[in-house]
């Protein structure tokens, strides 16, 4: 008798156990592209982006890519949490021109910098910025990664609404590692 039971308890497990993982794997497959990576390249850069991402216009000059979240607008009908790379040419120095952009920056009200420092991109020096801003009402946060590259410098900007920030940081690190400049 024990023996059957025991055999009934293994069988009610492997059927739950195989009804989650064929579950999971409906899921994973059921077209759902915001959990699908789609890669993108523009301007010489290439990078991995969530499925339900798209290419945006940026309002900087120096922006060279630009990517966003078409399910997240603002009160303006933009799309506000989104990725941003940059490109400055004939430049100084990675370090002066990320100290004098950040100096720029802390002595503007609308601006709050909330980390400065050294970072790593792809196993070569870097520097991070965080930090938040107010425009028309609108608060949001950004991370600014400042990556050197021959003479050139490139800025990876992601931003989002300071209340979004936290839930998509692990989407804008997983976008920061794709890049390849």
């Amino acid at each position: 008798m024990k023996k059957i039971i025991g055999i009934g308890l293994i069988l009610v497990i492997l059927i739950v156990g195989g009804s989650f993982l064929i579950n999971n794997l409906m899921k994973s497959t059921d077209g759902n592209n915001s959990q699908q990576s789609v890669e993108y390249s523009k301007n010489g850069i290439s990078l991995s982006m969530p499925g339900d991402w798209v290419s945006a216009d940026s309002q900087s000059n120096e922006s060279i890519l630009a990517i966003a979240d078409p399910n997240s607008k603002d009160s303006s009908g933009f799309n506000d949490i989104n990725v941003n790379i940059e490109k400055k040419s004939d430049v100084r120095s990675l370090e002066s021109e990320f100290n004098s952009n950040y100096n720029t920056l802390a002595r503007n009200s609308d601006f709050n910098i909330l980390f400065e420092g050294n970072a790593s991109f792809n196993g070569e020096p870097a520097m991070e910025a965080d930090y938040t801003s107010e425009s028309g009402g609108d608060k949001k946060q950004h991370k600014a990664i400042w990556i050197q590259k021959d003479s050139d410098i490139y800025v990876i900007l992601c931003s989002a609404p300071e209340s979004k920030f936290e839930g998509e940081l692990s989407t804008f690190d997983f976008i920061i590692n794709s890049v390849k400049l």
